[in-house]
């Protein structure tokens, strides 16, 4: 389905129902567009690294740890323009395969985080979920605010595509990297917008987008 096409949004097609992230240190594949995230391993403190790059105009910094990245950072500058993560990332958020060097350290993830940034990771390039749609998913109809919170305070950004969650009425809500870098991550996958500012949206017609889903 295209997204010029402004009668109806390509919206996530998983069902409600998504298991757990990493439950029991297991891999979980997503096999839709080749997610794979390892059991966890247990991290030494002291082996810390930063890597950077640019995303057209945005920075993007991680910071490793243990072989595994701990965090990302959108907006702060790197020391140096790491042009291979450059590629990875892009060819991650065009839908391929995320290489091991850029697999997450889930420790400290538990209960209703752990279960919406899984749902998050399995959201497929060029498709959204609203907040109220994540909440559901993860078996909490009345979590649309704390599924807001754990997108807005996602610390892997791009790797877990926060950026693909939209408000009820398909508006552009807080993100990491700021609003500016939310559209463009979205328009790369296609999407068209309407209005400026915080008033922001997907163009199209969220009525027919729900109806599209049946």
């Amino acid at each position: 389905m295209s997204k010029s096409d402004h009668s109806s949004f390509p919206l996530s097609p998983f069902p409600l129902w998504f298991p757990a992230l990493w439950a029991g240190g297991a891999s979980l594949t997503f096999p839709s567009h080749g997610l794979s995230y390892p059991p966890m391993k247990s991290c030494e403190p002291d082996e810390i690294q930063s890597r950077s790059c640019k995303l057209g105009p945005h920075w993007v910094t991680l910071e490793c740890r243990g072989g595994k990245v701990a965090s990302v950072a959108l907006g702060k500058r790197g020391a140096r323009d790491d042009r291979k993560l450059a590629k990875d990332l892009e060819r991650v958020l065009q839908g391929g395969m995320i290489p091991e060097y850029l697999h997450v350290d889930t420790a400290g993830l538990f209960g209703f985080t752990r279960r919406v940034l899984g749902r998050c990771a399995g959201i497929p390039t060029g498709q959204v979920m609203t907040y109220s749609e994540l909440a559901r998913a993860v078996g909490s109809p009345r979590g649309e605010r704390a599924a807001g919170q754990v997108m807005a305070n996602n610390p892997f950004a791009l790797l877990i595509p926060c950026h693909r969650v939209v408000g009820s009425d398909y508006t552009l809500h807080g993100f990491g990297g700021g609003l500016d870098m939310k559209e463009w991550l979205l328009a790369r996958e296609g999407w068209q917008f309407e209005g400026k500012g915080k008033s922001r949206k997907l163009a199209g017609r969220p009525t027919q987008a729900r109806e599209s889903r049946a």
